[in-house]
């Protein structure tokens, strides 16, 4: 397993990731039939990250085999300057093996190579307790919750945590 800066083309098999992990659970905002992205768009998208400084990593098993992304967007405010953003997604096959650990190590590597950023946070399901447990391991904290945040197709809610970790 190689985790890696994406490359522009990795565009195709990113969005093949993204596809396989909005299908696999209810882990992550978007449903699957909202991810419409082109693989044009998706190149846009990832040039316009890398222009801005932001961070995204892949997980590679293989050539082009893409089974975990991570992307940090950083404050683009002033007074938001010394944050940074980050979601993740590892398709199911490959969670448990501490994938998302290395991943997040990275992130915080590359974030204390960065002048400006303070913090790292995130949002997460209050559900997903596999992922909580993960963050928690790793020094980040409860900073707040949005009750009942998001709502699913079948009518159940789920509350949104926002977790942070001073570096």
């Amino acid at each position: 397993m190689i985790i890696r800066e994406a490359r522009i083309e990795d565009a195709e098999a990113l969005l093949k990731h993204a596809k396989k992990v909005y299908r696999e659970g209810r882990n992550l905002l978007t449903s699957p039939e909202e991810f419409n992205v082109t693989v044009e768009q998706e190149v846009q998208w990832l040039k316009g990250n890398m222009e801005k400084g932001h961070l995204t990593l892949v997980a590679e098993q293989g050539s082009s085999n893409i089974v975990g992304m991570l992307n940090a967007t950083k404050g683009s405010r002033k007074r938001v300057k010394h944050i940074c953003m980050f979601g993740i997604s590892i398709q199911e096959e490959y969670c448990n093996n501490g994938l998302g650990s290395k991943m997040i190590q990275k992130l915080f590597d590359w974030a204390k190579g960065d002048k400006d950023i303070e913090k790292v946070c995130l949002e997460v399901f209050a559900h997903n307790e596999r992922a909580i447990h993960v963050y928690e391991k790793l020094g980040f904290k409860v900073e707040g919750r949005k009750e009942r945040h998001v709502k699913f197709e079948d009518g159940t809610y789920s509350d949104e945590l926002i977790m942070g970790k001073f570096i």
